[in-house]
Formats: C-alpha cells, structure tokens, sequence
C-alpha cells in the first residue's frame, strides 16, 4: 500500500474503514452495557455493523470524494 497515495478512491477506503470501525465499537458496547446483551452476541452485532457498513460507506465517500 502506498501511504503517500491520496486518490479518492483509496481516501473513501480509508475513511470508510475508520468511520465503519467506528460505528462497530459503538454498537458493540451499545448492545453489551446499554442493552446488556451476553459479551459474545453484542461483539457479533458490533462486528457485523462494521462488515455491513464499510463498503456502504465506501461508495458513498467514493462519490463524495470524486
């Protein structure tokens, strides 16, 4: 990876990939303390957000980049 690359497209990767993590960390510990969801099943929520939301969120930053 070429770290001094700042296409947009690998900016949206970028972002998306911090923004989904993000979002992810959010619902893991929303649905493990706020919810109180057993440790193992808020850690899938929170992975699955972060794994349906990331290319989403790519597309949606390619296009706004561009």
């Amino acid at each position: 990876m070429d770290l001094n690359s700042w296409t947009p497209d690998d900016n949206a990767r970028r972002f998306a990939t911090l923004i989904a993590t993000a979002l992810g960390t959010f619902t893991f510990i929303a649905l493990w303390l706020g919810l109180g969801w057993n440790g193992l099943l808020a850690l899938g929520g929170g992975v699955l957000t972060g794994v349906v939301l990331q290319p989403l969120l790519r597309v949606l930053l390619r296009t706004l980049f561009r």
